[in-house]
């Protein structure tokens, strides 16, 4: 039997009704089973009165709440055999929770969740307990604990909305078989729900239009509708609007996957749309911050440097060296990630292709340093030179190794060596799954041309942008950074 679908069957020569809810393998906590057990409800021809379980046992290996027969059925049977009069059963679920209390509710996820609600085939409605909803909840895994509540949960709308917004969700599960904000995509995207309008011509377009437009009212329609009532009380509004709309969805006995009516143009340009802002919503919440602090500090690196125009006046460090050891003494600021160091020898309008990464890199590691105490950028010179040791959890290698620089005429220069990186600049590792260890490997080609200056001392009048050829991946083992080793007392 399939969790939390009722069945009848005998237990102890008695006719029974059991809903499962975990398997025999799962122990039931003890604490659930303590105190005075709590009344359900039970609607029934414009009543509701108090309903109590018989007990709990293992029936036919799984464990379940049982009670004298009552031929119940799920709600998720809206979707299939049930579906031809799933708007008549949505809407006696509502009247049977208006005359429901919010104690009883506790509606502290904003929704009722669908473990607790059951139909009956003489037209009653029960609605399980809180307690017995708190019991299936502190057995059920993931998956179900996912579709029974969270897959309902619709975020930043009007209190008293909740549940006329929970019980159109229904009716969109029973045309589509797919709860409207089930997709991670959908409720990253602000909640923005595949419309029925582009799908199910079976089911009445003024049908679909009004579903479509009840889970995406605003905020102040809204309030409009239900006021400051409680959501239960506030189903009145949901009553009216759904008592003359048509129903012509017709029952099946499964429900079709997602493949099956997802393959228009129409629904396929909206899902990759959604796809793609999705997916910006959540780089934006995951790395906006960290981008906002990398902007701001290099504007706060750009305004120091205008010392620089004080420091072009004085001679570089450079002044008595020849071309070659410039061009190498650019690459150790590089290493070093000084930029300083990098522009020394630069003639004036020279713009050096590695300021901005330069930039990011320092910001960050200065960053780390300040908050962490921690740096992670690592000189791959010195890693080679320190016999290759892992790395602590964090750093990466950054900078040049193996540069050897030839002269192509009386001032022009080829420079080459090997660049370490953390991440990848060709498109096709970018596209790849993130490496967790190790660092990216190219070959650098960069062009320079020196001339001497006016004041007598050889500058860089010009350099190409990094030609950069993959090489492959360096795989480094790292430790943690709570097993370093710690250095030795002074």
């Amino acid at each position: 039997m399939k969790l939390y679908q009722p069945f009848n069957t005998t237990y102890n020569d008695e006719e029974i009704t059991a809903i499962p809810f975990a398997s025999a393998a799962v122990e039931l906590p003890a604490f659930h089973l303590q105190g005075e057990r709590a009344a359900s409800h039970l609607y029934k021809d414009g009543k509701l009165t108090a309903w109590y379980w018989q007990g709990i046992a293992l029936i036919e290996n799984q464990r379940s709440v049982y009670f004298p027969r009552q031929n119940l059925f799920s709600f998720t049977e809206l979707a299939t055999v049930r579906r031809s009069k799933a708007l008549s059963w949505v809407r006696r679920l509502a009247k049977a929770l208006t005359l429901t209390t919010g104690s009883f509710l506790d509606l502290s996820s904003g929704i009722l969740p669908l473990w607790r609600i059951y139909g009956g085939e003489d037209g009653s409605i029960l609605i399980l307990s809180q307690d017995l909803g708190d019991l299936f909840a502190a057995m059920a895994n993931d998956e179900p604990k996912f579709f029974n509540i969270s897959a309902w949960v619709h975020h930043n709308i009007h209190p008293a909305f909740t549940l006329c917004d929970q019980l159109t969700q229904l009716l969109y599960y029973a045309i589509t078989g797919t709860p409207p904000f089930l997709r991670k995509e959908t409720r990253e995207d602000r909640y923005r729900h595949l419309p029925l309008a582009y799908s199910f011509e079976e089911v009445s377009l003024q049908t679909r239009l009004f579903i479509d437009a009840s889970l995406s009212l605003s905020l102040t329609k809204q309030r409009d509708s239900t006021g400051n009532k409680e959501p239960q009380k506030a189903l009145t509004a949901f009553l009216d609007a759904t008592e003359s709309i048509e129903w012509d969805a017709e029952n099946r006995t499964e429900v079709p996957p997602p493949s099956a009516w997802q393959n228009t143009p129409k629904i396929q340009e909206f899902l990759a749309s959604q796809a793609k802002r999705a997916k910006r919503i959540v780089f934006w919440r995951m790395k906006g911050w960290l981008i906002i602090t990398i902007a701001v500090s290099v504007i706060l690196v750009s305004w120091f440097t205008i010392d620089r125009v004080s420091e072009a006046l004085k001679p570089p460090y450079t002044q008595f060296m020849d071309p070659p050891a410039i061009i190498t003494e650019y690459y150790q600021g590089l290493n070093a990630l000084d930029l300083s160091h990098m522009d020394a020898a630069l003639a004036k309008k020279v713009k050096n292709p590695w300021t901005m990464e330069v930039t990011n890199l320092f910001v960050t590691r200065q960053t780390r340093k300040a908050y962490e105490g921690f740096s992670p950028t690592v000189d791959p010179n010195e890693w080679f030179a320190g016999g290759q040791k892992p790395l602590i959890e964090g750093s990466f290698l950054y900078g040049t190794t193996d540069v050897t620089v030839t002269r192509l005429d009386e001032r022009t220069f080829t420079a080459q060596g090997t660049l370490y990186t953390p991440y990848p600049y060709d498109e096709e590792e970018a596209d790849q799954e993130h490496r967790q260890s190790g660092s990216y490997m190219y070959t650098l080609t960069q062009t320079f041309t020196l001339d001497v200056g006016k004041k007598g001392w050889y500058e860089i009048t010009s350099i190409s942008s990094p030609r950069i050829t993959r090489i492959g991946f360096l795989e480094i083992e790292s430790i943690p950074r709570l097993e370093q080793t710690p250095p030795p007392a002074r």
